[in-house]
């Protein structure tokens, strides 16, 4: 990874920030997603399927109310991008029967996943279901294929510029180097794209030109249906208004984060905050419009995620695995962390979103948890 950073900045005399971050997290055999990406407990960060899985059975449970407000049909595809660890389409997975069993045989899950890597863990996480998952290779021409496109913490993790003013004019941040030292050198900018942008003064904002390209192809995998966003940001107003001198980058190692992304290239995660307003204009572009915006805490108590609670303290559990498994749930919709979280749900041809529908078998059982769930460890 420092070999091949250090060549292409010598081979242009330095490279934009979005090329560093690029080249970080998914260089073929040596980039974070493509050889090191440790997603769990026992790994570098936390998601929302790895916290609970309740949280993939209660998207399931949002997922059968979409598929009945399109009349049930006898297909029905969920496409997801970037699935981690599998974790959630396992969770879907097992959850979708216990919730309609018409529902479950319609039930088709693909798979957009970029890292070989982490393609490997899936398959092998999702040996029980085999044959009812299937893999699109990423560089396959979209078409439309899904009546449910679905993105949970993959936006943040496209590469982005950074910008800053300086002397009153707007200047890209690029990543030079220096014998075994990284440097940012302030520069023109690369791209008229980046051109009427201004973050606050004296701060670095960081502007992600390639969500553009993942609305762009979401929207054309999607026939008549709904794309499921789930990530950490906020409106334009919100991200840019609260913008800091280093910007809101963030890094993940090992359950603790720096802003420093030149620390370990390659062994760390490097993420930036979603612009969901960025997201919203630009699937407007694409023939999407906007069915729902709100946090992840407000969509899971719509789902039901207090009955779960209540479920869990009514089960004949030791008292401290109830206790993990209630501290797991609550933090799925913790305002503070993972509640917190934007939902954003753009919809073609498709009627609203049914909250108001006759409501699904209350069982938790088995696929809201698990033996796996209950023995985790503090």
């Amino acid at each position: 990874m420092e070999a091949e950073l250090r060549r292409r900045i010598r081979a242009s005399g330095r490279i934009t920030f979005a090329q560093f971050m690029e080249t970080a997290l998914y260089l073929p055999d040596a980039g974070y997603y493509q050889a090191q990406a440790e997603i769990g407990r026992r790994g570098d960060f936390l998601t929302s399927p790895e916290t609970h899985p309740v949280f993939g059975a209660l998207l399931a449970r949002l997922a059968c109310r979409l598929w009945r407000a399109l009349d049930s049909p006898r297909r029905f595809a969920v496409l997801e991008y970037g699935a981690g660890t599998g974790s959630l389409c396992r969770q879907f997975l097992a959850a979708a029967p216990h919730l309609d069993g018409d529902f479950a045989a319609a039930l088709a899950y693909l798979i957009v996943e970029r890292s070989a890597f982490l393609r490997a863990r899936q398959q092998e996480l999702l040996l029980d279901f085999v044959g009812r998952v299937q893999w699109i290779p990423p560089d396959r021409p979209p078409e439309p294929v899904a009546e449910c496109v679905l993105a949970n913490e993959v936006v943040d993790a496209l590469p982005v510029h950074r910008l800053q003013v300086e002397g009153g004019g707007l200047r890209e941040i690029y990543v030079g180097c220096i014998a075994d030292r990284y440097l940012e050198l302030r520069g023109s900018l690369s791209t008229p794209q980046l051109e009427g942008l201004r973050p606050p003064e004296e701060s670095a904002m960081e502007i992600c030109l390639a969500a553009a390209d993942w609305v762009r192809d979401a929207a054309l995998r999607l026939g008549r249906g709904y794309v499921i966003t789930i990530d950490f940001g906020g409106s334009a107003e919100v991200i840019y208004g609260s913008a800091t001198p280093r910007g809101a980058l963030k890094c993940f190692w090992r359950h603790g984060w720096t802003d420093d992304p030149y620390d370990r290239p390659g062994l760390q995660d490097i993420t930036a905050p979603v612009d969901f307003t960025n997201l919203q204009r630009q699937g407007e572009v694409c023939g999407l419009e906007v069915m729902m915006d709100m946090s992840q805490q407000e969509l899971l108590e719509r789902l039901g995620i207090c009955d779960v609670l209540e479920a869990i303290n009514k089960r004949e559990l030791p008292v401290e695995e109830r206790e993990r498994n209630l501290r797991a749930v609550r933090a799925l919709c913790d305002p503070r962390g993972l509640g917190s979280y934007r939902v954003l749900v753009q919809s073609k041809s498709a009627p609203a979103i049914p909250f108001d529908l006759p409501e699904e078998s209350q069982e938790v059982g088995a696929p809201m948890l698990p033996s796996e769930a209950v023995g985790w460890p503090e």
